[in-house]
């Protein structure tokens, strides 16, 4: 399964891919909402998680703009956020800063159990 993780925390960003690939999945992995907008116009994945706030354009703006795009057709969506009143686009699972990391787990596995189940 294909993930892509948009983290401008360049520690934080590569402790998660490595937490992630750790568990078997492919990580493609930026630091702002244009590259990621970017790169999801360029490839698929199955999961995007993003930070809300990152340099320049926002995680939400990325998401709202590739949905208008129709570039999150059968892509689950996870954005992080320190921010207590972030409200996140429809369907798109939020998760607060610090992270838990199990819980984070728990909520890649289940999107992307969500995923296989939906898939033909």
């Amino acid at each position: 399964m294909k993930i892509l993780l948009v983290e401008d925390n360049e520690d934080i960003r590569e402790g998660l891919t490595d937490l992630l690939e750790s568990e078997g999945y492919s990580v493609s992995s930026t630091g702002s909402a244009e590259d990621g907008l970017a790169r999801l116009r360029q490839e698929s994945f199955h999961l995007v998680i993003t930070d809300y706030m990152l340099p320049g354009q926002s995680g939400e703006w990325m998401l709202e703009q590739a949905a208008r795009e129709q570039r999150l057709h059968g892509i689950c969506a996870v954005m992080i956020t320190a921010h207590p009143r972030v409200q996140p686009p429809n369907g798109v699972r939020l998760l607060h800063k610090p992270l838990d990391i199990d819980s984070f787990l728990r909520v890649v596995d289940e999107s992307l159990t969500h995923l296989r189940t939906l898939a033909p």
